[in-house]
C-alpha cells in the first residue's frame, strides 16, 4: 500500500487524502494545521485504513498527535467516525454544539441508534416495507463506521467561535442542511474556507431529512446564501477536487431548484403517490438497472433526499401531503 503523503495548500496548512475504500465519495480531504497546538480537521470512518492513513499523512510534514487538537466540521461517520480512537488525553475535539446533541441521540441504548431508529419509524409510516428498512440500517456506514460509542468528549462550537492554530484563526459559519449543525470554518483574512459537506465540486452534498428539523433543504439554500456573502478564493472541500467557490454556489442552487420540478412532476404525474414510488421515479447517478436494484445503503440516502425535497415542496404549498389509515401519500 502506498504511503499517504500530506499535501501543502498554503503555508503550513495541508491537505490529507484519506481513502473510503467501498464508498461512492472514494476520499475524505482531512486537514492540518500546524502550530504550537497543532489542528486536524476531520478523520475519516472508524477503520484502521482511515486512521493510519491520517498518521502517516501527519508524520509526513512531522507532525504528531500528541499535540493535535480534532475539529469535525460535522457529524456524519466519514468525518468523525476515528476522532475517539485518534485523539490524545488532554486534547479536545471540537463540534458544533448542535451536532453533538444529535451524536448523543445516535449513540443511545444498546443496538440503540435513536436517529436511525426514527427515520425508520417514518419510512415505516411511509409505506417502506420493514425488510428492506432493515436491511438498509443494517448497510448505511452512519451506522457501521460511527465513532466509539460511549465516546461524548467533544468541546461545543458555536456561530463566530474562533480557534487559533498557529498563525491562522479559523471562524465558526453555522450552516445547518447536510446536518443540523453543519459547521464552515473561515480562515480570516486568507480567502479559504473550509467547507467540509457543505459545498462539493463535483457531486453535490447529500440534504436528507432529520428528526425535529422541519426543511433540511429549506436550511441548506439559506446557508447557501449565507456564505456566499464571503470572499472565498481558496474553498477546501471535505472531498474531490476545489473549484469556482461563488459559481458552484449558483450551480447548487440550480441543482437544487431542478430537483425540486423533478421531484413535483414525478408527483403530477404519480397522481396519488408514495415516498418510494417518488424516489423511484427520479433521477439517480447510481449504476444500478432499475431503482429496485440499487444497493440498499444508496436507497436509505435517496429515500432520504427525496424526502427532503419533499418536505420543502409541502411547505412552499406546491405539494399536499395526505395521511390515510393505509399510509402518508402525496398530490400535487
Amino acid at each position: 500500500m502506498t504511503q499517504v503523503t500530506a499535501e501543502e495548500i498554503l503555508p503550513g496548512i495541508y491537505r490529507i487524502p484519506v481513502p473510503l475504500s467501498g464508498n461512492p465519495l472514494k476520499e475524505l480531504n482531512s486537514y492540518c494545521i500546524r502550530g504550537e497546538r497543532n489542528l486536524l480537521v476531520d478523520t475519516g470512518f472508524r477503520t484502521e485504513e482511515c486512521r493510519t492513513a491520517v498518521e502517516e499523512g501527519l508524520q509526513s510534514v512531522g507532525i504528531s498527535m500528541e499535540n493535535t487538537d480534532i475539529l469535525l466540521t460535522h457529524l456524519h461517520a466519514d468525518h468523525s467516525g476515528s476522532a475517539p480512537d485518534l485523539i490524545r488525553p488532554g486534547n479536545r475535539v471540537y463540534l458544533s454544539r448542535t451536532d453533538i446533541a444529535y451524536m448523543k441521540r445516535g449513540q443511545l441504548a444498546a443496538g440503540g441508534h435513536e436517529l436511525h431508529q426514527l427515520q425508520k419509524e417514518r419510512l415505516l409510516r411511509h409505506g417502506i416495507s420493514r425488510s428492506l428498512a432493515d436491511e438498509m440500517m443494517e448497510t448505511t456506514p452512519s451506522r457501521k463506521l460511527a465513532g466509539r460509542a460511549g465516546f461524548s468528549d467533544y468541546t461545543p462550537l458555536d456561530e463566530g467561535d474562533v480557534l487559533e492554530a498557529g498563525e491562522y484563526r479559523l471562524k465558526a459559519i453555522s450552516t445547518p442542511g447536510h446536518t443540523p449543525g453543519h459547521m464552515c470554518f473561515s480562515v480570516v483574512g486568507t480567502g479559504a474556507m473550509i467547507t467540509g459537506d457543505h459545498v462539493l465540486f463535483d457531486i453535490s452534498p447529500n440534504i436528507t431529512n432529520w428528526a425535529d428539523v422541519e426543511d433540511s433543504l429549506g436550511d441548506y439554500l439559506k446557508s447557501l446564501d449565507k456564505i456566499d456573502q464571503y470572499t472565498v478564493t481558496v474553498p477546501l472541500p471535505g472531498h474531490r477536487k476545489p473549484g469556482d467557490f461563488h459559481q458552484r454556489i449558483r450551480e447548487l442552487k440550480e441543482h437544487h431548484r431542478v430537483r425540486l420540478e423533478e421531484c413535483q412532476n414525478v408527483i403530477k404525474g404519480l397522481g396519488k403517490a408514495c415516498l418510494y414510488d417518488i424516489a423511484g421515479g427520479m433521477s439517480w447517478r447510481i449504476r444500478a438497472a432499475d431503482w429496485d436494484s440499487f444497493p440498499a445503503a444508496q436507497r436509505w440516502f435517496a429515500l432520504g433526499e427525496c424526502l427532503a425535497h419533499i418536505d420543502h415542496l409541502v411547505l412552499e404549498g406546491r405539494v399536499r401531503r395526505v395521511e390515510t389509515s393505509g399510509g402518508i401519500y402525496y398530490e400535487a
